[in-house]
Formats: C-alpha cells, structure tokens, sequence
C-alpha cells in the first residue's frame, strides 16, 4: 500500500485543487444538463401542443338526376373547433316520399340549434337525434322521412352517429373503412342467410334490398353510435356523406382517385368529379363533407 505521508505540502495542495477543480467541473456539468433537460421538456410539451391535430374541412353538394336537391348539409362554426369540436353531417330525404328536402334540411337545421354537443355524452347526443326524429314522425306519420349521418371531432378523437344508409368513411393508409352499417333490408336478409349458412346472393335481387328498416321519421328509431371514441391520426380522411356519392364511386375508386397530399378541398374536387364521370343515368343527389387531419404547426 501507498504511504501518501511521504507526498510534499505541495502535492497533497495541488491534489486537493485538481479534485476541487473536478468536483466543480463536475457538478456544473449536472447543472447544465439538468437545466437542458427542463427547457428541452417544457419545449417538447409547447411544441406538441402546437402540434395538435386539426380539421381542414371542404364539401360538395350537388344535384343529380333528382327534380329536387333532397340532401342537406351541416358543419359546425369553425371559430368553435378549440372549445366545442366540430360536428359535420349529411341527411338525405328519401325517395319517393313526400318533402323530402324540407325533412333532411329540418334535420340539419335541428342539428344546428343544439349545438354545440358534449362530446362525451354520446346518449345523450343520441336521445336528441332520436327527439328529432319524433317530431318527423308527428308531422308526417312515416309518409316522410330522412337519413342521417354525423362525426363528432374533439382532442384528435371522433364519434360518430347514423341513421340509415348513408355514408362515414375512414380513409387511412390507402385503405377505406365503412364506419356505420347501413339500415336496409339487403342488410338485414344478408344476415339472416349467413346466419342460416345460405348463399348471401339473393339479398343482392331482392327489390326490397334498398329499402330502410330505420331512419329519420320513425319512431323509437334505434341511432347507431360508437361506444368508444376513434383515436384519428394526422392524414385520416374522414367522409360524411349521401349515398349517392358511393352508388356511383365504391370505396375502392374513392381510394384509387385521391392522393396523400391533397388538402380537403382537392379531395372534395376529385370526388366530385369522379361521380360526375360515371354519367349515372339514374344518379341520386351526391353530397359529402370532406375533413382530413392536418397538423397544426401555428
């Protein structure tokens, strides 16, 4: 062992100042990065905040071989999407019943009048829909009806409502989903067959196969809704539409026409156009709210 008695004054003072010197350095050091550390946190937690989701939102609404426009669209104030979300939606009278534009744009306008919504209070939410479809049913006595559908975006989240067959589409990652399953009666036999093990194909030439077993104007009408909010992220394309639009353009060649960086209006834009192309002799009312999920860098 190392007799350190034999080290001069002048060793041991200099060996004292270099492990000062080192302790010093050395704690500095923790300071410095401690403090990095903090700022580079709180800037991550600014800046993610800054890097919020948003909704950039177009929409078309055009009239096809129809003598009237009989679909209705609502979007909620944007000045209103910080504190309330934005609520978009789509009714579409049905055919071959009477006013079939006065009930969809009653249910717009219906739609309009209680907002803004809880976002969380998804029953709630559904019990107006359903007052709202009391009070068709009071006036018209299912002589008169409508569809509906409706998303509710909040925080980067989404739920959404239907009545119906018209249209909630996610588009993500060059793969589009139907949210909402139509309220028909091809989707009712197709269930009945495959429960039974039948061939499904039947339902398909069934002149009932259009028909809706619910809808806007009846009573006690049964509202689809999400149980959990959707989790969106950032390029989602979200449609909320008549059916219309994907009786002449199927999901696939929604899919197939838009490109990743298109902003909602160009999507709008080439939807539209897609159906138009088609030439549909029998072409319904085509309307849709386009929203896509940007992120926000202000």
């Amino acid at each position: 062992m190392y007799d350190y008695s034999l080290l001069s004054d002048e060793t041991v003072r200099a060996l004292i100042i270099a492990l000062v010197l080192f302790l010093f350095a050395f704690i500095s050091f923790v300071v410095v990065a401690l403090y990095a550390l903090i700022k580079t946190n709180a800037y991550s937690k600014k800046h993610k905040e800054k890097l919020k989701l948003i909704c950039d939102v177009a929409y078309f609404h055009e009239r096809g071989k129809r003598e009237n426009q009989e679909d209705s669209l609502y979007i909620s104030p944007m000045d209103k999407l910080d504190e309330s979300g934005l609520v978009a939606a789509c009714s579409d009278g049905m055919g071959g019943l009477l006013n079939g534009e006065v009930v969809s744009k009653f249910v717009t306008d219906s739609l309009s009048e209680n907002y803004p919504y809880r976002f969380d209070a998804q029953q709630e939410n559904s019990r107006i829909i359903t007052g709202i479809s009391d009070k068709i049913y009071e006036q018209y006595h299912l002589s008169a009806g409508a569809t509906l559908v409706m998303v509710h975006i909040f925080d980067d989240y989404m739920n959404f409502y239907s009545l119906g067959d018209s249209n909630i589409i996610l588009i993500r990652n060059n793969r589009a989903t139907l949210l909402n399953h139509k309220q028909n009666y091809i989707t009712l036999m197709i269930k009945k067959l495959a429960d039974g093990g039948l061939d499904t194909t039947d339902a398909y030439r069934d002149t009932r196969a259009k028909g809706l077993i619910d809808f806007v104007g009846n009573i006690n009408c049964n509202v689809q809704k999400t149980s959990r909010p959707i989790r969106l992220i950032e390029n989602d394309i979200i449609i909320v539409s008549s059916d219309g639009v994907t009786d002449s353009m199927p999901l696939n060649r929604i899919v197939s026409h838009i490109h990743f960086d298109q902003s909602a209006t160009g999507i709008a834009r080439t939807i539209k156009y897609g159906v138009k192309a088609r030439k549909n002799p029998r072409q319904d009312n085509y309307s849709a709210v386009i929203i896509k999920m940007k992120r926000s860098y202000v």
